[in-house]
């Protein structure tokens, strides 16, 4: 235990992003993977980052899933699934393949573009069986290449029809099956999570302090302000991160 906390001293950096990544999740409901991933790149290499987040991301889903479960909406869960499936070898073979910089600036554009889409897209993509799987396949590849399964989810149910209390349920049993799956990808594929694994040991503390806090804290700090503070930091941090790469080359 002692080595354990001496240890947790020299992660201080990485366990700031994990706190504030899920303290700002837990008041707005922003996905803590799009929000911690490119602050963790000031630490890790992105082919450590994108297992742990990965790992982060389950934990954090695994009792919400298990809760809601039932109110699911397991038939586009079904389909999207049959996506991630066509979509992760993809995937892994672009994950096993790039460098770590060209990652860095994939990781970067990804959540740059989402954030933008996000903001300024009204496009209403019509549900359907091959939209779902078209859109479980592009998160099953930014699953295993970003560790985020969220922004093609997000995107394609942005007008959903569902009640928020099935989406809710929706998201969260979809990115625990997409998260896992995505794991068991890397293993399948030969790519060691022993790194991952003992980094996630140490930022595991830092995910359930700021769930907590945040969910303590929610009705006292406005959702607006701090929604626009996450996407002026994620703006910053992205186009540094790619400034960074680029101009070493």
């Amino acid at each position: 235990m002692e080595n354990y906390l001496a240890a947790l001293a020299t992660h201080t950096g990485p366990l700031l992003a994990i706190f504030f990544a899920a303290f700002l999740q837990a008041i707005t409901g922003f996905g803590l993977v799009i929000v911690a991933a490119p602050l963790l790149m000031f630490f890790y290499d992105p082919k450590i980052v994108v297992p742990v987040m990965l790992l982060l991301a389950c934990s954090g889903n695994t009792v919400q899933a298990y809760l809601m479960r039932k109110k699911a909406n397991l038939p586009l869960i079904g389909h999207l699934a049959i996506g991630v499936l066509l979509g992760i070898p993809i995937g892994f073979f672009v994950f096993d393949y790039v460098s770590s910089d060209t990652l860095k600036v994939w990781i970067s554009t990804v959540v740059f573009l989402s954030l933008l889409i996000m903001q300024i897209s009204h496009r209403h993509i019509p549900e359907s069986r091959r939209n779902t799987i078209i859109t479980g396949m592009c998160s099953g590849f930014s699953s295993m290449t970003t560790g985020m399964a969220g922004p093609p989810f997000l995107i394609y149910l942005a007008y959903t029809k569902m009640s928020a209390e099935t989406f809710r349920a929706t998201c969260f049993v979809f990115f625990l099956c997409c998260n896992s799956t995505s794991l068991i990808g890397y293993l399948i594929g030969g790519h060691p999570l022993t790194a991952a694994v003992h980094e996630f040991v140490y930022l595991l503390p830092a995910l359930a302090a700021g769930l907590s806090l945040g969910h303590a804290l929610a009705r006292f700090i406005p959702t607006s302000l701090l929604r626009r503070l996450i996407f002026f930091v994620l703006y910053a941090t992205c186009i540094y991160t790619i400034w960074s790469v680029v101009s070493k080359g």
